[in-house]
């Protein structure tokens, strides 16, 4: 009895069993298949990873560079756990803006002329900060992504500019 009361306590004091490693580029989708149905899902970034589960199998297509971790519930209660890797996807250096797009690198600032601006609206996701100054717009680039701010004048106009910061 006291050997196995050694062995429970031996077990319980072992480290959990390491994620999964899934390393994935951007724009890459890669299918897993189990011999289990999925029941659940759950994701520590749902902006990286789009999961599509269809009984035993799970679509897993890569949004962005970044690091995720994907838990897997199976319909019998088991789970395993991925620790997800996406490379980002290279872009050639000299790559402009779209059209109506401002890019700029993480730490950049950039002055657009805004005269007459009397409202500013900015999408709060981390990735810009943007700030009146004078009759102008400053952004900066805080983390790679997207976001956008909308520029409202005194007549009541509307200019929304579109913010990619690049890594």
């Amino acid at each position: 009895m006291r050997a196995l009361a050694l062995v429970a306590l031996t077990l319980g004091a072992l480290p959990a069993a390491a994620a999964t490693p899934l390393a994935l580029a951007e724009r890459q989708v890669v299918t897993l298949e189990f011999a289990r149905p999925v029941a659940r899902l759950a994701t520590t970034d749902p902006d990286l990873l789009a999961l599509e589960p269809a009984g035993a199998r799970l679509r897993v297509a890569a949004l962005r560079g970044g690091r995720a971790q994907v838990d897997v519930i199976f319909d019998d209660g088991a789970s395993v756990t991925y620790d997800v890797s996406v490379a980002p996807a290279r872009r050639p250096e000299g790559a402009g803006a779209a059209p109506g797009e401002l890019a700029l690198a993480v730490g950049e600032e950039r002055r657009i002329p805004a005269p007459g601006l009397a409202r500013l609206l900015l999408e709060e996701n981390g990735v810009a900060r943007v700030r009146a100054d004078g009759g102008a717009v400053v952004v900066t680039g805080l983390a790679a992504g997207r976001s956008s701010a909308v520029l409202v004048d005194g007549a009541g106009a509307r200019t929304t500019l579109s913010i990619r910061v690049r890594p």
